[in-house]
């Protein structure tokens, strides 16, 4: 496969990733608040729902209640990773097992996948057959050009017959995504996006979820067999301890077989099968290795500038998101979306003027108002402000930790919630206003304007150590180990170790920069690194 191959396929899977998922995602949602359903959560917990997903995860069951509408499935489309994503098992009375036993997980619509959503669509809930259709075919155009494909590329004959296909089937669900669709077909290549949606793309879970389930009929032939030869060494101890030192090797054999598969099953479940065990980044950063303080992390990749909205306003600062988009504050209220190229994408109007931004998932970002004392959450894939949050209290910076948001206050830091809405947890550091913030691993870092000292706050002991820089911060942001780049006034980029107790100066050629007041944000999936400066974004790849 040639590079235009490749391009082809990264056109046809961004078009998957970005259009059709969230199409399947927003059809879903109308669905179920049109039928007067609040959340997500609700709508999984909906007993006619939860009997008919039970169905199609599991074959013959008969359930206590509704049993009459019980369907045995000639396959089971839900897989097991799916299920678990979606449904908890709760401990209660009886014996019997059916679909009364279980209750929904806190998942969100972003949970889902274009097969997931899908399946969902096509079973519970009520389309029309131009629909229905639609939805059938983008999902097997998902699986035939791009779950198998292990060459990711796409010849131009398989394209030029695959593409008018999906767009039409896409328009007949939204014809709002016109625009979008020329605009993903006409994208310069990017490679690291391409090789991270190949990798999000490619089908391999319901191979490894039967592999964890073959492993687990192994190990349990393995411990009856175990048992059976133990049985008989016993009865043949009388017989001579040459046949018992016989039994007792094989028996030694079955152990250390059953060590393997004890091990096979653990990397299968726990190792591959998930893509959260790959996309969460505090499981990467456990995993990576600490860099060392001021070493050459990144290289400069490009540099684009930014044109100013109506009012002539400079950025204020721009975060890569998990998908590769870059998301930009200015001065006006708006959040404008680029890829890393500089192309534009479009413009997500906020209620007020941004004061800072934050990446939340794989397609949300969290915007902060100063003059709402609010802040916007906005879908960068569909391009639309989802809601707000209010927050009694005035708030100068934003950042995210296990997926809380945390906002500095008066004295205080602030974790929220974004689902619920609600504040988690008030922690008082016991000076002015932290600006600018960061989580890293169990801990935040903070600081206050014009002081010279970089805070700690630690989770784990609710203690706050600090250490003073030669320059007052301007931003920070955590990179891949928990360590932290710290943007300064005096423009350097000192490198502070991730308890917050050692620095060392970053010397890397284009770091440094003329702007008064620079910013810095890393995203971890996408291993880049962007500084805003006035007009213009330069992006950094990692070494």
């Amino acid at each position: 496969m040639d590079r235009e191959d490749r391009r082809r396929f990264f056109v046809i899977g961004s078009a998957i990733l970005e259009v059709v998922t969230p199409v399947f995602r927003h059809k879903l949602e109308n669905n179920y608040t049109n039928h007067g359903v609040g959340c997500f959560k609700d709508y999984l917990n909906s007993q006619p729902l939860v009997h008919t997903l039970f169905h199609l995860r599991h074959r013959y069951m008969k359930c206590c209640k509704d049993n009459g509408n019980c369907k045995s499935n000639p396959t089971l489309p839900i897989t097991y990773c799916q299920w678990d994503l979606l449904y908890t098992e709760n401990p209660g009375p009886g014996q019997h097992y059916c679909y009364c036993k279980y209750t929904a997980k806190s998942v969100q619509l972003e949970d889902l996948d274009i097969t997931l959503a899908g399946l969902i669509l096509l079973n519970c809930c009520t389309l029309g057959p131009a629909e229905q259709q639609a939805i059938k075919m983008l999902r097997q155009y998902k699986n035939d050009y791009l779950s198998h494909n292990t060459k990711c590329g796409i010849t131009k004959h398989e394209y030029d017959a695959l593409w008018p296909h999906l767009t039409r089937f896409v328009l007949q669900l939204d014809q709002s995504k016109q625009d979008e669709l020329v605009r993903i077909k006409n994208r310069p290549m990017d490679e690291p996006l391409c090789t991270k949606y190949f990798i999000d793309l490619l089908d391999v879970h319901k191979q490894l979820d039967q592999i964890a389930l073959t492993v687990q009929e192994l190990n349990s032939s393995f411990q009856a067999l175990s048992t059976t030869v133990h049985g008989l060494n016993t009865s043949l101890q009388g017989i001579g301890w040459n046949m018992h030192g016989s039994f007792q090797g094989v028996n030694t054999t079955l152990q250390g077989i059953q060590t393997s598969m004890n091990k096979l099953l653990y990397y299968a479940e726990k190792g591959v099968t998930c893509t959260c065990q790959r996309e969460n980044p505090e499981i990467q950063r456990h995993e990576r290795k600490p860099y060392k303080l001021g070493q050459d992390i990144f290289y400069q990749h490009l540099q684009f500038t930014i044109e100013n909205t109506s009012t002539g306003l400079s950025l204020q600062k721009a975060v890569i998101t998990n998908d590769g988009h870059v998301a930009a504050i200015q001065g006006s209220s708006s959040v404008e979306i680029y890829i890393t190229d500089g192309s534009h994408v479009g413009t997500i109007p906020l209620l007020s003027q941004p004061l800072d931004i934050t990446v939340v998932n794989n397609s949300t970002v969290a915007v902060l108002l100063f003059h709402c004392n609010s802040i916007d959450i906005c879908d960068i894939n569909n391009i639309q402000r989802v809601k707000s949050i209010q927050l009694y209290t005035m708030c100068f910076g934003i950042t995210t930790i296990n997926n809380k948001l945390v906002v500095g206050s008066n004295g205080r830091l602030l974790i929220i919630d974004p689902q619920t809405e609600k504040v988690e947890k008030t922690i008082s550091i016991g000076y002015c206003a932290p600006f600018r913030l960061c989580g890293s691993g169990d801990g935040i870092f903070h600081t206050s304007i014009k002081s010279h000292y970089l805070y700690h706050y630690s989770h784990s002991n609710n203690k706050i150590s600090k250490v003073k820089l030669p320059s007052p911060p301007c931003d920070m942001t955590t990179l891949q180990d928990g360590s932290v780049y710290v943007i300064c006034e005096d423009k350097s980029v000192q490198h502070v170790s991730s308890d917050g107790k050692t620095y060392k100066q970053v010397t890397i050629k284009g770091l440094r920069t003329p702007r008064r007041f620079p910013r810095i944000n890393y995203n971890l999936v996408q291993n880049k690194l962007a500084i805003t400066d006035g007009d213009s974004i330069t992006v950094f790849n990692e070494c």
